[in-house]
């Protein structure tokens, strides 16, 4: 068992002997999804906009799971704000088993952040609000929040202890969670449509499908992942960057293809929200929309697929992200743009754009951009307690 694990148990009586006291693993699980849980919940005291663990304490123990019923954010793009500061700040070492002077060794968490408040921003949208009965909407949401429960909870098994880790990584199930964690977690919204899809186990090159998992287990690639953040941890300064480049490509492949894909990629719904997307994306410059305008006007069509396309064209948003705190930005240095007609269903296109944004995100933080980089992670991890509204 770790150093920074406690647990008690019945002591021996008999002199110069010895008793086992396990923390095991179901247990570790469930404090680690109960930590995750806890970031999106209303009834959390936060401390300069950090909601607080069990007074910091800097250990996990069977004595900390709570009976509490948790209320969670209801307002998707707030959750989603909430997680994308949940992500800036385990990046930046900022909870109670977080090491300072290992601050990097969590990349993806740093790129995830950046990621979770993209989604915010894409919910916030009028033309997205007004869409809030739709597939569109509710699968942003969903993905978002079920990423989350799969994700964060690996780093924080991590940070309890590498050994831990090793032992209990297979032992995740959320069937075997405590009670009170379990039933908490039934209660997050999409449980019943999510839980049993997250998540597959995938060719992480190819994203064809090996096997349905479900129950935030794990998967070959979440133990690679892992494995370089244990690396990373003893390597040289000039080893780290390559080896955590390598530690977030696994997680993007994991968080893509192992979650995103069968939760909400494979979603016919969802699927049709997209494909309006890139229909109104294809004729998103002026020459081809004016174009395909002309030629409808001279068509036997009664109208409604032009009425349809100007408003299709007026709701899908851009596949784009921005590498700051800040919804936007003119910076082409801080900005990744999905290539030109990419179906974002498909995991391999996807992944081509991810691979970019990894490569742009990882340039920033290895050069002279790392502190605005580090800065604007700060400003991302001080939205945990915004207000649900």
């Amino acid at each position: 068992m770790a150093a920074n694990l406690q647990a008690s148990g019945q002591t021996n009586p008999q002199p110069n002997t010895c008793v086992d006291a396990q923390c095991d693993c179901d247990v570790i699980w469930s404090l680690a999804q109960q930590f995750a849980m806890r970031q999106i919940s209303n009834h959390v005291r936060a401390d300069h906009g950090i909601p607080d663990y069990r007074d910091n304490e800097h250990y996990v123990s069977g004595a900390q799971v709570e009976n509490a019923r948790p209320e969670f954010v209801s307002n998707y793009a707030v959750r989603a704000r909430r997680i994308a500061s949940a992500y800036a700040r385990m990046y930046l070492e900022e909870f109670h088993l977080g090491q300072k002077d290992k601050i990097g060794r969590f990349y993806w968490l740093g790129l995830g952040a950046f990621a979770a408040k993209q989604v915010a921003v894409t919910l916030e949208l009028k033309r997205v609000r007004i869409a809030r009965w739709s597939a569109l909407y509710e699968g942003l949401g969903n993905g978002n929040l079920w990423l989350f429960n799969d994700v964060l909870p690996w780093h924080y098994g991590y940070a309890a202890g590498a050994a831990t880790f090793s032992e209990c990584v297979t032992a995740r199930d959320s069937r075997q969670f405590v009670d009170a964690v379990g039933r908490n977690l039934s209660n997050q919204k999409g449980f019943e449509k999510s839980v049993d899809k997250v998540p597959y186990e995938i060719d992480g090159e190819t994203g064809v499908k090996k096997r349905k998992l479900g129950y935030l287990r794990a998967t070959p690639l979440v133990v690679d992942g892992f494995r370089r953040v244990e690396a990373w941890e003893v390597a040289s300064p000039n080893d780290r960057p390559r080896i955590a480049l390598a530690h977030l490509l696994c997680i993007a492949q994991h968080e893509q293809g192992e979650v995103l894909q069968g939760l909400i990629y494979d979603d016919p719904d969802f699927v049709w929200w997209l494909n309006r997307q890139h229909d109104g994306l294809a004729t998103s410059d002026e020459t081809a929309f004016n174009d395909w305008m002309e030629s409808a006007r001279y068509s036997s069509s009664d109208g409604s697929d032009l009425t349809a396309m100007v408003f299709v064209r007026a709701l899908v948003p851009n596949l784009q992200l921005v590498l700051t705190s800040d919804d936007t930005t003119d910076d082409p240095d801080f900005l990744s743009v999905a290539p030109d007609r990419t179906v974002l269903q498909n995991y391999l296109q996807r992944m081509f754009w991810i691979k970019g944004v990894a490569k742009k995100y990882h340039g920033l933080m290895q050069g002279p951009h790392k502190q605005k980089m580090q800065d604007s992670l700060v400003r991302i991890g001080q939205w945990g307690d915004l207000p649900d509204k």
